[in-house]
């Protein structure tokens, strides 16, 4: 996909804002999303996702919330969605924008 530095950087902070529960971060969605972004930019950005990243052992399956946060950013991601936002997801790239009480909302 070749995502630049800058576009992973802003996937990250919409992460850091939107996950709502601590558990999430050790979550295998969340994981898998941090492991997505570093195959898919077009350069290393292991020092961005390295703070966020936790060992194997740590991790759990999902939890099954409905909706799941960090899963809807990567299905939304991996789908190639845009959001309508324009102020915080365009900035950043992330593909989906989470509005309190809704769901993601995807063009």
């Amino acid at each position: 996909m070749g995502l630049t530095r800058d576009r992973v950087a802003g996937m990250i902070d919409h992460l850091r804002r939107n996950v709502p529960h601590e558990s999430c971060w050790t979550c295998d969605c969340l994981q898998g999303f941090l492991t997505q972004l570093e195959l898919d930019a077009d350069q290393d950005v292991s020092d961005l996702t390295a703070e966020l990243k936790i060992d194997r052992k740590r991790m759990h399956g999902c939890l099954g919330c409905d909706p799941c946060p960090p899963g809807e950013v990567y299905a939304g991601y991996l789908r190639g969605s845009e959001c309508k936002c324009e102020k915080e997801c365009r900035r950043g790239g992330s593909s989906v924008h989470h509005q309190e009480g809704q769901g993601p909302e995807r063009v």
